[in-house]
């Protein structure tokens, strides 16, 4: 009888675990891109601006790369100011023919764009490749 008890009790926790995490699951889709993701969205942001203004292009190849490993999530971002793609286009103009930044800026448009999701545990932001 005690066996049995214990069977249900930890049968019934182990039920209620799953239904918490499929809960929690449903609840991080709805609520959009964490925090630490728009606050990496923000930075590639303020990169772009500067790169921009400057006519630099190697920040805007770094806010480029910055957009690329911050992947799905960040596409749903309402802070992102331009298109990864954009982003390059201009630094390879703005590069005046240098083939060590037009290098660089192939690179970055060849690299898959990384995914991620939030760790309900620790609340940390974990690459998937």
């Amino acid at each position: 009888m005690k066996k049995m008890l214990t069977g249900v009790c930890l049968t019934s926790v182990l039920l209620a675990s799953g239904i918490n995490l499929a809960l929690a699951e449903e609840a991080k889709k709805d609520m959009g891109p964490s925090p630490a993701v728009i606050e990496q969205m923000d930075v590639a942001n303020k990169l772009i601006a500067l790169g921009d203004a400057r006519k630099d292009p190697l920040l805007l190849i770094v806010a480029a790369k910055l957009q690329k490993t911050l992947g799905a999530e960040a596409a749903s971002t309402p802070t992102q100011s331009t298109a990864t793609n954009d982003v390059l286009d201009r630094a390879k103009k703005l590069s005046a023919g240098r083939k060590d930044l037009t290098g660089i800026a192939d690179d970055v448009a060849a690299q898959k764009t990384k995914g991620g999701y939030v760790d309900s545990m620790t609340g940390q932001y974990r690459y998937t490749m």
